[in-house]
């Protein structure tokens, strides 16, 4: 089945989110009391015929992450295997292209801890990148971040949000 998860970019294209990834993402989301904040990245590719974006894989928390209610913290070095995994079988068409997180909120926002992290991502020469894609899960949708590494000042573009619910099985 086709995602319904698109979302325009500044630059007119787009991105989307398979329903593979949505699907994973949303097991993750905090809506027991219990539930531990969880986190991860994004992989995907750009199409040579159009540039858009396709997220074609996520990792899981892994064993080393550190999660509590209101706290993840990725570790990069099982992150970094799994993107190496992903890499070499897609023989190298896929690249890092952000990450994610859950937060315990139906409609979830930035915390002033998830933009400075986001900022030193963005800092960091990750493949040449000048932008990068954050993702936050709440208990009901997911909230799409673009997030732009400039001059003066990194930018950070709300460019989608997508309920649980709407996931095409």
């Amino acid at each position: 089945m086709m995602s319904k998860a698109i979302f325009p970019l500044p630059d007119n294209r787009k991105i989307k989110i398979g329903n593979d990834v949505l699907q994973m993402l949303f097991s993750f989301a905090q809506d027991q009391k219990n539930s531990p904040e969880s986190g991860g990245i994004l992989i995907g590719r750009v199409l040579d015929c159009s540039s858009h974006i396709v997220v074609d894989h996520a990792s899981r928390p892994m064993e080393s992450d550190v999660q509590t209610r209101h706290r993840f913290i990725r570790k990069a070095a099982e992150h970094q295997e799994f993107f190496n995994q992903t890499w070499e079988s897609s023989e190298g068409r896929c690249f890092y292209l952000g990450e994610w997180h859950t937060h315990p909120e139906t409609h979830p926002t930035p915390s002033a801890i998830d933009k400075r992290e986001w900022r030193k991502l963005l800092a960091k020469s990750i493949q040449d990148q000048n932008q990068l894609f954050f993702i936050i899960v709440g208990t009901i949708e997911l909230v799409v971040w673009y997030g732009q590494r400039q001059a003066n000042k990194d930018t950070f573009l709300r460019i989608g949000s997508y309920k649980r619910n709407e996931i095409q099985y």
